[in-house]
């Protein structure tokens, strides 16, 4: 019997904390709470795959390769795909919230 994929993924904030701090303070500094973003982690041989899902039902995501190393230490570009990140759905957001203004 194989594991389901989704059994495989595990929560951003407790597989790796340290991508999870990284990203709640890139995060933050966007103005976007973290209960905001579902970010998940799957291992493999190279590293983590990383996933955040953002928007009203989780819909819209983005996903990058980590290393182990920056699993632990996050670099510049971990810190800039969390940026990007943050901008792509700080403009869904604040574009979610025009749209409910004109209902």
């Amino acid at each position: 019997m194989s594991k389901s994929p989704a059994l495989e993924e595990k929560l951003l904030r407790f597989a790796t904390p340290a991508l999870y701090q990284q990203m709640a303070d890139t995060f933050y500094s966007y103005h976007i709470h973290p209960y905001d973003i579902h970010g998940t982690v799957k291992k493999n041989e190279s590293g983590y795959e990383v996933t955040l899902r953002f928007s009203q039902s989780f819909s819209q995501a983005m996903a990058t390769q980590v290393s182990f190393e920056q699993a632990m230490g996050p670099d510049a570009d971990v810190v800039q795909f969390f940026a990007e990140a943050a901008e792509k759905c700080k403009s869904l957001l604040i574009s979610n919230y025009y749209k409910m203004i004109k209902l």
